[in-house]
């Protein structure tokens, strides 16, 4: 890397340099440089040289390491395409096994995604990088928690974030051992539920669900939201059985919120009813005036085609079938990913997420955009509080399928480094209801597709 190394110290001072000059080539354009960009959040950088590696000196360990640059960027199909080859052999690289996982789960492709990790933990049982990552596909919870535990044990100085994380899940996976949760009770083969819009606003739409006691809580439809996160006192008094405390991560505030997991005996969304149901919980109120108690998100929908009509402000469920028009979206992490992008500037993956008032951005994505132009600070609250350092920028037209943002409204911009790094994809933004509002969704939970259309005139 340097042109020439004048060495001060004497002799061994020299040698020492000069070894170290040695392993530092050799780490230099290699597999391990492309992961520890990526550990660093220097994704672009690490796609950068897995591709030139790939190209200069192909092989097995290349290969793997340019689909781990290619996910992280958020490429996940791209990833995909460059391991396949690789899982078809019998000795195959742990880590490209392990990511290839990773991306059939993003897709939808449970089964094949569990099958590779299986294999990925087996062939490298003491790889904490490895182990961390089958542990979500682990055929018990008994054997995520050893899976856990090795992990938590081979790598003391991996992101605390994320050893925080494995932690929680340890402790929830303890608490509830092999129960099952989100069992469906009741099942109609077709569903609606009327949407009720928020004070009046169309930038917002909650459902009623009931407890066992019959209260009525309301709920947030919040496609960017995983599961169910409630207010304690909302559902306290509804059967609820705490089981363990955790970190939710990526939120407002610190980023770092204290919650707590529960289980509901029971919860119905008009005809659709669960039992033994796994929400999370918290002491703070979602919203300030009490106008909804909770927020849901749509995978709790799994199998039907859910609509979310909103002029029509309904919310239909039916079985899905036949080709399902728009977009793919990728599940990491619980985030309904797709792909959209902006008008003279880049592309990348953002959460779809009706729970969002106002469209946002990262702060990568921003500096990328030349007409972006920071116009204010803002207030975003979300779960946690409010999102610490939010900007008001304007100059970003954000555009997914046939709708666009407009430039002079602007969009929120924030550091979303944390989740990113966390969810193991570069999240460019969120789509919010700026862009969504008034529009018929369709949401295809098989075939992972999601199209959004305007209403047809009257």
């Amino acid at each position: 890397m340097h042109e020439r190394a004048v060495f001060h110290g004497g002799p061994s001072r020299a040698l020492a340099l000069l070894f170290a000059g040695v392993v530092a080539s050799a780490i230099w354009g290699s597999p391990a440089e492309v992961r520890a960009l990526i550990e660093h959040d220097r994704w672009e950088e690490a796609l950068s040289r897995a591709r030139a590696l790939a190209t200069s000196e192909p092989g097995d360990d290349a290969t793997a390491a340019l689909g781990e640059a290619l996910y992280r960027a958020g490429r996940i199909d791209e990833a995909g395409e460059a391991l396949a080859p690789l899982a078809l052999r019998d000795e195959s690289p742990p880590r490209a096994l392990a990511q290839l996982g990773l991306v059939r789960a993003a897709q939808g492709k449970d089964a094949e995604a569990a099958a590779l990790l299986g294999r990925a933990a087996a062939a490298a049982p003491d790889d904490a990088w490895v182990l961390y990552r089958a542990a979500g596909a682990a055929p018990t919870r008994a054997k995520a928690i050893e899976m856990l535990r090795a992990y938590l044990e081979r790598a003391p100085a991996d992101d605390r974030d994320r050893r925080e994380g494995a932690r929680g899940t340890i402790d929830l996976y303890t608490a509830l051992g092999e129960r099952r949760v989100w069992v469906v009770s009741e099942k109609p083969e077709r569903l609606e539920i009327p949407l009720q819009p928020l004070a009046g606003s169309d930038a917002a739409y909650v459902v009623e669900a009931a407890l066992a006691n019959k209260k009525k809580v309301r709920l947030l439809l919040d496609t960017g939201s995983t599961g169910l996160f409630v207010v304690e006192r909302a559902v306290r008094k509804g059967g609820l059985t705490p089981l363990s405390s955790e970190t939710v991560f990526a939120g407002g505030g610190e980023g770092r919120t204290k919650s707590s997991r529960a289980l509901l005996p029971s919860l119905a969304i008009g005809g659709l009813a669960f039992r033994d149901v796994l929400v999370t919980t918290t002491t703070s109120e979602f919203d300030p005036q009490g106008r909804f108690h909770g927020v849901l998100g749509v995978n709790v929908f799994q199998g039907y085609r859910v609509t979310i009509d909103l002029p029509g402000r309904r919310l239909v469920l039916e079985p899905p079938g036949g080709e399902a028009p728009g977009a793919p979206y990728w599940d990491v992490e619980g985030q309904m990913l797709v792909r959209a992008g902006a008008a003279g500037g880049p592309d990348g993956l953002f959460v779809f997420d009706t729970g969002a008032v106002r469209s946002m951005i990262g702060s990568g994505f921003a500096q990328a955009m030349p007409a972006a132009r920071t116009s204010s600070d803002a207030a975003v609250r979300t779960y946690g509080g409010n999102v610490r350092g939010a900007t008001l920028v304007r100059g970003v037209e954000l555009r997914f399928l046939d709708l666009s943002g407009s430039k002079a409204a602007g969009v929120h911009a924030a550091d979303l480094t944390q989740r990113s790094r966390l969810g193991g994809v570069e999240v460019s933004g969120f789509l919010g209801m700026d862009l969504l509002a008034g529009k018929r969704i369709v949401i295809d939970t098989q075939a992972r597709r999601v199209d959004v259309s305007s209403p047809a005139p009257r």
